[in-house]
């Protein structure tokens, strides 16, 4: 390889495309269409996020146009101007002219890409606050994508001598790399839809997009360059096989040859991929997992069966939701990387009254729920899926909807090992007067709903209601919510058997503000109407063994109670502030509403830095 033949190639070849002003018209046109296709869509403003995820859907086709226009004239040119055999008689390698030419190329490229990095990045600063380390990452896949377009386009230029010709071939050649991203469009299978994906150019990129550098990634638009340059180097060397050294073609040889060489790029893209390693550059790690939920994947044990994740969602949704949206996917994205297999991940766009909304509804049971949203101005009841449905064998684990706030990857990796066990573990909860089931409340002589928490808990538990009037048999852990509520015999039955090291979880609020009929810790239980056949209830038991059994002191007076012994009175308490004045303006808030946070009046230390439970808190209400 002679460095001084490739520089002299370069050079020549780098300053007749902006000798030419049709260079300087193709660079002014990307500029103007990577910056129209960022911001044009509607999407993007009502994402109202600063960030490239339009262009990153649209660049590929740009790229299609863009791309050929470069390449056609590599050695097209060469040909129809009659340098070509001047060109093959300096002293120097096939290789030495390939990469000559081909460094040209990418020198033509960046330059068009470093100007649109420098419009775009101006244009974001203005409308918001970008993540920078986030935008670099996009410009790094869009140039790793056009090495990988430009090596393919130079295999085209050098099947004819016709520029117009030669930018056709460049479109044909780098159409399936693009077009991959449609697979299931035009296939019948997904398995073979999701194969075909994987080796277009937009599933490679997904993860730049994202601000994800991953080696699986770059080995693949790199590969793609080393074959793509060396059929370059096999077509510009046919004048020396094609007839062969004894008259014979060696067409046959070079193709073999270029065949295996795709096959052991394919193999080692795939062996990376395996074990790929992936950095997450975005400057709060929004698209990266929690190295906890990174060791629950690894730990998981399937016995050989995979975990299947179905993801019904739209493929658009309103402003509020699209952050939403995008953890979710991302989420997706990263667990289905981390999987290896293991994890398989299936996202289909759906809509209402579609065949994709039938299905989720049949098999999981996942509906669109009705939000509100502003659509290009417009306020709108709009129908949006953002529900997911986990399984693995005969495990099933379905979330119906993701409302904004929920705690995404929690949800996820929650069910992922849920479906991957066994069995599942047994959690009782303690029937009191909360009613957490539902049922009849003799005090308001009305039905009470069932709570959403024993919806939740069955997606993980083998959940089973406990009656404390019995002695509690073992359960791998207990559930007791407002156990003051219970008499003295019920209560008694509950401290024996965490006595007996019954892991239980204690639920207590002095006063149950959302929960109509359940007495508070210090209040008596309410009797029933007597017109509608209610009786006097049971006396509430001694709580306070129970706070003397755990080590809790309740600073309170104590209060008599005509229905038992006598109960510790404990203070509700509550402060008037509110950081948002907007809220306080608009309506007045309840008083069990407390505002606790960095700059709540006489407790600034609210939360401590040095407890992994609330470092990094920073309110809560």
């Amino acid at each position: 390889m002679k460095l001084h033949v490739i520089g002299a190639i370069f050079r020549r070849n780098l300053l007749s495309y902006f000798n030419n002003p049709t260079g300087y018209v193709f660079i002014c046109l990307f500029v103007v269409l990577s910056s129209a296709f960022a911001y044009w869509p509607y999407e993007f403003f009502n994402a109202n996020l600063a960030n490239l995820d339009q262009l990153n859907r649209y660049l590929p086709y740009i790229l299609l146009i863009f791309v050929p226009a470069i390449t056609m004239g590599i050695w097209a040119d060469e040909r129809r101007q009659g340098t070509d055999e001047l060109l093959l008689t300096i002293p120097a390698s096939d290789l030495d002219v390939v990469l000559g030419k081909y460094f040209a190329a990418v020198g033509i490229f960046t330059v068009a890409l470093v100007f649109s990095a420098m419009c775009n990045v101006m244009i974001l600063r203005s409308l918001g606050s970008p993540d920078y380390f986030l935008f670099l990452a996009n410009y790094l896949g869009y140039w790793m994508v056009g090495l990988a377009m430009l090596a393919t386009g130079m295999v085209a230029s050098f099947f004819t001598g016709n520029l117009t010709v030669s930018f056709i071939l460049g479109v044909v050649f780098n159409a399936p790399l693009v077009a991959a991203d449609w697979a299931d469009t035009f296939t019948g299978s997904a398995d073979w839809a999701l194969a075909i994906k994987h080796w277009g150019l937009a599933e490679q990129f997904r993860d730049f997009g994202r601000g994800v550098i991953g080696l699986g990634s770059t080995v693949y638009f790199l590969m793609l360059v080393v074959v793509m340059l060396y059929l370059c180097m096999v077509l510009i060397g046919r004048r020396h096989w094609l007839g062969g050294r004894d008259g014979s073609s060696l067409f046959g040889h070079y193709l073999a040859r270029a065949a295996s060489l795709i096959l052991i790029a394919a193999a080692l893209n795939m062996i990376v991929e395996s074990f790929d390693v992936r950095y997450d550059v975005t400057a709060e790690k929004v698209s990266s997992l929690s190295p906890a939920t990174a060791e629950l994947v690894r730990k998981l044990d399937t016995k050989g069966r995979p975990i299947v994740i179905e993801a019904y969602v739209s493929p658009s949704v309103p402003e509020t939701y699209v952050q939403t949206r995008l953890n979710l996917l991302t989420a997706l994205h990263e667990f289905e990387k981390l999987g290896r297999g293991t994890i398989q991940v299936r996202i289909v766009s759906t809509e209402p009254t579609t065949e994709e909304a039938t299905l989720a509804d049949q098999q999981f049971g996942i509906k669109s729920k009705s939000v509100v949203g502003t659509t290009r101005g417009a306020i709108k009841d709009e129908q949006i899926f953002l529900g997911v449905a986990v399984t693995c064998g005969l495990e099933k684990v379905v979330m119906p909807f993701f409302d904004r706030g929920m705690p995404i990857e929690y949800e996820l990796i929650r069910s992922i090992a849920t479906v991957a066990q066994e069995k599942r573990k047994r959690l009782g909860v303690v029937q009191t007067d909360a009613q957490l089931f539902g049922g009849f409340d003799m005090a308001t002589m009305g039905a009470r709903a069932r709570e959403p928490i024993i919806d939740e808990l069955e997606k993980q538990y083998e959940v089973v209601q406990v009656d404390p009037s019995k002695p509690i048999e073992k359960f791998d852990v207990l559930l007791a919510v407002q156990p003051s509520s219970l008499d003295q015999p019920k209560l008694d039955n509950l401290i024996n058997s965490i006595k007996h090291g019954q892991p239980t979880a204690i639920f207590e609020d002095p006063f149950p503000a959302f929960m109509s009929g359940v007495p508070g810790t210090s209040e008596e239980k309410r009797a029933g109407n007597p017109m509608m056949g209610g009786q006097m209830p049971s006396p509430k038991g001694d709580i306070q063994q129970l706070w003397d059994l755990l080590g809790v002191k309740m600073v309170a007076k104590e209060s008599t109670s005509p229905f038992g012994p006598p109960q510790p009175s404990a203070s509700v308490i509550w402060q008037d502030w509110d950081p948002y004045p907007k809220i306080a303006s608009i309506s007045t808030l309840p008083r069990e509403f407390v505002f606790i946070g960095e700059h709540t009046p006489g407790n600034e230390a609210a939360f401590n830095p040095g407890d992994p439970i609330t470092s990094g808190l920073k309110e809560l209400w």
